[in-house]
């Protein structure tokens, strides 16, 4: 960090009074060597700054600088369209915004917004970037044409930026195609030449759970009629023929008499589900390209209020639903992965599904 213009004054005067030829200076204010002191010192001070500017924007663009410009990256808020003030829009901007060059470094234009304009206009929330290490695919056991076909199948040396914004509470992509064209302009303007950059926004991947859930049936509410449905498809073994027939009969009567709405809801408060909101409040916390485990699910489960003994029996997931697809796309079996990271850095919570057999907790009266 440069000096200030007294500290390097400060050490100017110590190196003087080292030096026992200058005693003899006369110490009035308007001394003329006083004059030089400050002279210098400011001449030094402004060096220095432009040393550490230079040093900043000359430094090498990590993954972290590509994150830091996404996240600062402003769309649609026009600065002024009227020539006669002497403002006009560069005509290399694609998004209504001035992208200008200053001190060093693109920026955009906001000499004209307020600090609420301007960050209302800085539209993605949420930014990831990574890229494939060479090591990956450089294996000595395999064939030069086996390693050649890995290395444009895992794209080595790309680097990959996953954005989302953030509408209402919820995670969302950015405007396709008008927010993604127009993001992707402002990183090819300002990335290294010869740097190849893949961009994604995409909608939340979808996200079914299974769960048995052994409950205080004192403070969480199940239907009776309802106890012995959950306890055979909580079963993770081969039912025999006449568990079969009557797990059969409850699925027919459940088209005309469905589940209990209330089930796993608290007694005292049939609106609060502490299973489903647990759940929902996990998904929400993990942060944007993270992790999805299991064992931090059902940890987070087991604190809900009533819960005695969650078992997450199966988790499924897939990509977003392509709008022009005709079917949702088929879910992959991910029970016997202990984590996993969403190909949208998220979850889509509109689509998120349960499949959850409360079931009472009655282990203290069984005969030991």
């Amino acid at each position: 960090m440069a000096r200030t213009i007294a500290e390097i004054q400060n050490e100017i005067l110590i190196e003087k009074g080292k030096q026992t030829s200058l005693n003899g200076l006369t110490e009035s204010k308007a001394a003329i060597w006083k004059l030089w002191i400050n002279i210098v010192a400011t001449a030094i001070w402004i060096h220095e700054k432009i040393v550490e500017k230079n040093a900043l924007i000359s430094r090498p663009h990590t993954l972290n600088w590509y994150r830091e410009q996404a996240l600062n990256f402003h769309y649609g808020m026009p600065i002024d369209t009227d020539s006669s003030n002497g403002i006009s829009l560069d005509p290399d901007s694609s998004n209504r915004m001035s992208l200008i060059w200053k001190e060093g470094s693109y920026q955009f234009d906001t000499s004209k917004l307020s600090e609420t304009q301007i960050e209302e206009a800085k539209i993605i929330k949420h930014c990831a970037v990574s890229e494939i290490d060479l090591e990956t695919v450089l294996d000595p056991n395999k064939k030069p044409e086996e390693i050649f076909s890995d290395y444009f199948h895992n794209k080595v040396g790309v680097v990959f930026i996953k954005v989302a914004t953030v509408k209402g509470d919820k995670i969302s992509r950015i405007d396709v195609p008008n927010e993604l064209f127009a993001f992707k302009e402002y990183i090819a303007k300002i990335k290294d030449a010869g740097n190849h950059v893949f961009i994604t926004s995409d909608q939340g991947d979808v996200l079914k759970l299974h769960l048995n859930v052994y409950i205080d049936p004192l403070t969480i509410y199940i239907d009776p009629k309802d106890i012995e449905y959950y306890q055979l498809k909580s079963l993770n073994r081969l039912l025999s023929d006449k568990e079969k027939i009557k797990l059969a009969e409850y699925e027919l009567a459940l088209l005309t008499d469905p589940l209990n709405e209330k089930n796993g809801s608290l007694i005292v408060d049939e609106e609060e589900f502490p299973v489903i909101n647990t759940v929902r409040e996990h998904l929400k916390n993990i942060e944007f390209n993270g992790a999805f485990v299991k064992t931090y699910l059902v940890d987070a489960i087991q604190k809900a209020e009533g819960v005695k003994i969650p078992i997450l029996t199966k988790v499924q997931t897939s990509v977003a639903k392509n709008p022009n697809d005709a079917q949702n796309p088929t879910l992959t079996d991910a029970t016997n992965i202990e984590y996993f990271i969403p190909k949208a850095g998220y979850f889509d919570m509109d689509t998120l599904e349960f499949e959850v057999n409360y079931i009472p907790y009655t282990f203290y009266r069984d005969k030991q």
